[in-house]
């Protein structure tokens, strides 16, 4: 039976009981996009854990279910549902899936789960950022499993002046890999100093791995203890691997370094970040990398008095660098011409199901018109701002972004595709109907080489509990 049916015979099954139960969080949603151009706007689909439909005109429903855990027992249980529904007018992608459908068990600050779970990683904002340079909420989740802190733990005798956090997890890619069987290795580990003071730091890193599969090309990488420990390590895989990974690592590697500092004040709660991206050792310093011009920067800016307007984000990602124009020449490697989220021996690279699993504007191949399901564009320079705020009952975001999009290679000069995109969402409550029900209105729209010219406006109804 596939995870779909089962998503829906648990949903019919708990429905008769949803209202009656007790510490709860239940949604159910409905969103029609009307617009003009081959797709939906670019903002209108990036980052949403690919609920929404890329036809430019489409009715999109979905119906969630979330029992958090709660904070204050030192045992607990949680677990959340999510079922998505994407009807085209246009084009004949209509889908039915299960956006999330996990469990989790929390015990004295670590949380042990299982399932499609949707997670932000990173130190970027978590809310307003264009995504994290390794993990964004650009892709639906994909089946993993995990042991994680909850948040960050404070260290023994250091009076909550140092904090940690870290986490393991083990993933199954799914459906169009050329790869067959791919798996995901992913772990992390951030270090927090300031407690409670005006300025807090931190430093962390993630290590993510596609490994195993078989390949009519590559033959076939078992998925056995010992490669997951050459994956682990970062090794090279042995005689059975195929020559490439023989040559560098066991499978495809991409590491993310990356340091913030907060400042915490009454009115004003401002973070500052900066991410990189290795994908060939040597992993060096982050001032002292190869690629130290590419990364994604940010300013994170709250307002925790002022209604208008209660917060903004402003970032720059570059990824033209890549450490040079040159991999090898004349015998000699110079490790450059990185190709960031692609990988010879995994064709989808750092994707889930069309999607791009970082930043997104490294762009997704749901994209590609002919149907390739490789990573085409991932040399992109990118300014974006998003901000936050409430004018009388009416909360709103803006988003706006001017991107310059290289394609593939820096061994040739090109002349890069421009594109600005923007997208303006309103959300107000319907009063007449009770305090729980919300109507968004949108416009959105993008103007340029890369995603074209299309706008479309955007009528939401939320009901929240």
């Amino acid at each position: 039976m596939k995870i779909k049916h089962v998503a829906w015979f648990v949903a019919l099954m708990s429905s008769s009981t949803l209202f009656a139960l007790d510490g709860l969080d239940w949604e159910a949603g409905s969103r029609l996009t009307v617009g003009n151009g081959t797709n939906a706007p670019f903002l209108t689909t990036a980052n949403a854990y690919d609920r929404y439909s890329f036809d430019p005109t489409a009715l999109n429903t979905w119906g969630s279910v979330h029992k958090r855990t709660d904070t204050s027992k030192r045992i607990d249980v949680g677990f959340g549902l999510e079922l998505d529904a994407q009807a085209g007018f246009r084009h004949s992608n209509d889908r039915l899936f299960d956006g999330e459908m996990y469990g989790l068990v929390k015990a004295i600050g670590f949380q042990l789960f299982a399932g499609r779970m949707r997670s932000v990683y990173g130190n970027q904002d978590p809310l307003l950022s264009s995504g994290g340079m390794i993990w964004s909420q650009n892709a639906r989740p994909m089946h993993r499993i995990g042991l994680e802190s909850d948040g960050y733990i404070p260290v023994p005798f250091t009076k909550g002046w140092v904090e940690v956090m870290g986490g393991l997890t083990h993933g199954w890619f799914e459906k169009e890999t050329l790869t067959k069987h791919t798996l995901l290795h992913h772990k992390y580990a951030h270090i927090r100093i300031g407690g409670s003071g005006m300025f807090r730091l931190n430093y962390g890193l993630q290590h993510t791995a596609q490994w195993a599969g078989s390949s009519e090309r590559y033959g076939v990488v078992e998925p056995s203890f010992s490669n997951y420990k050459r994956i682990f390590l970062g090794k090279s895989g042995d005689e059975t691997a195929p020559l490439t990974d023989q040559i560098n690592t066991l499978g495809n590697h991409m590491i993310s370094k990356m340091v913030g500092l907060d400042l915490q004040l009454p009115t004003l709660k401002l973070g500052l970040y900066w991410q990189n991206l290795s994908e060939d050792p040597p992993v060096l310093r982050m001032d002292q990398a190869y690629n130290v011009e590419d990364g994604l920067w940010g300013l994170s800016m709250r307002f925790p008095k002022n209604n208008w307007l209660s917060a903004v984000v402003l970032e720059y990602l570059c990824t033209t660098d890549r450490s040079g124009p040159w991999h090898d020449l004349d015998g000699v490697i110079y490790g450059g011409s990185d190709g960031y989220y692609s990988n010879s021996v995994y064709p989808n690279g750092w994707t889930h199901q069309g999607m791009t699993l970082g930043n997104p504007w490294i762009t997704s191949p749901r994209y590609n018109e002919d149907g390739r399901i490789s990573i085409k564009n991932n040399g992109v320079q990118l300014a974006y701002l998003s901000a936050l705020g409430r004018i009388g009952k009416t909360n709103y975001r803006l988003t706006m972004a001017e991107s310059r999009n290289f394609g593939l290679t820096t061994l040739v000069k090109v002349e890069p595709k421009k594109q600005f995109s923007y997208s303006l969402l309103l959300d107000h409550p319907v009063k007449k109907w009770g305090p729980r029900w919300f109507m968004q209105l949108g416009l959105a729209g993008d103007i340029g080489e890369q995603y074209g010219n299309q706008h479309a406006l955007t009528l939401g109804l939320t009901y929240k509990r």
